[in-house]
């Protein structure tokens, strides 16, 4: 790396791990900037909390820290949440985007690593998809990332950005702040809860948080990604059902309980290879990393008890 790191929403699920991992192997100060964070200095890391919105904040920040490269990953990523409430899926997903792209622009930093997403593909006709595919989005979610999306390309267009666009898809490794189907079905087994799925043949992509952080990092300092769009997965598809019984496995008085579909039964996982040819790393294979990670979250879960 040339220059000074910005992780905004460097407290979040994965933006926590990006810090962590930058602060272990970076030669340069890493910049972690969050709403949730106290104001201090570390050895290699340096906090700020603010708001994405308080422009001046960022700006001085970016200034004063002589930031070059960004990495943004405040947004809302729950598709119900987004549902729920879309204006505050448009704020997070989009405006703070904007907010970022106007900062860099008056300091004059060039590089942007955006975390997007898989739901931009929406129900695709077949089941793996390169980045070629044509984005259709069916989700409050995948509309305004897509939308995202195309804000830091029009930016980098105009103004020279050099944006690297990592369509992430569904990762695990985080029982504590992860929200997908995996650490959800662990959370209920833990609880003595039943895992309920509806369907449950669907499939998708699960991509472990390590092989995720990896691909941020390994993007910095990697000049044949500048410009990219690269789908970020394990490149396997693992059925629902699958999921609910791997955890059984290992918490054997966990109930599945099966429910109707409820219309989103459709099937995706990635094409990776732009992401091994550029980022140059094979992802964890994710029945092993998947099984792996839950007897992990059962090991840590009887040293508790």
């Amino acid at each position: 790396m040339k220059g000074n790191v910005l992780v905004t929403g460097g407290l979040g699920f994965i933006g926590s791990h990006i810090v962590n991992a930058l602060s272990a192997s970076s030669q340069h100060e890493i910049f972690l900037y969050d709403v949730n964070a106290h104001d201090g200095k570390g050895e290699k890391v340096v906090t700020f909390q603010g708001d994405i919105f308080d422009c001046d904040k960022l700006l001085k920040v970016m200034r004063d820290g002589e930031i070059s490269d960004v990495i943004h990953m405040i947004g809302l990523a729950s598709i119900p949440s987004c549902k729920e409430n879309p204006d505050a899926s448009y704020k997070l997903n989009v405006a703070s985007v904007q907010a970022v792209l106007e900062t860099m622009r008056l300091c004059e930093a060039e590089h942007l690593i955006f975390p997007s997403t898989a739901a931009i593909y929406g129900a695709t006709n077949g089941p793996k998809v390169n980045e070629e595919v044509d984005p259709k989005p069916s989700t409050v979610y995948g509309s305004h990332k897509l939308a995202a999306e195309q804000l830091i390309r029009n930016f980098s267009e105009k103004y020279g950005f050099k944006p690297i666009i990592l369509r992430v898809f569904n990762v695990y490794g985080d029982l504590n702040k992860e929200q997908g189907v995996i650490s959800l079905f662990l959370r209920k087994a833990i609880a003595g809860e039943p895992l309920i799925i509806k369907g449950g043949n669907q499939v998708r992509d699960f991509v472990s948080l390590h092989d995720v952080v990896r691909a941020f990092t390994h993007s910095l300092d990697n000049t044949e990604s500048y410009h990219e769009t690269m789908n970020v997965g394990s490149g396997i598809g693992v059925a629902i059902n699958e999921i609910a019984e791997m955890v059984r496995q290992s918490f054997p008085k966990a109930q599945i309980k099966q429910e109707a579909p409820n219309g989103d039964e459709y099937s995706i996982y990635a094409d990776i290879s732009r992401m091994k040819e550029i980022l140059r790393f094979a992802p964890t294979q994710p029945r092993s990393g998947i099984r792996t990670f839950i007897e992990e979250c059962k090991q840590r879960r009887s040293e508790r008890v």
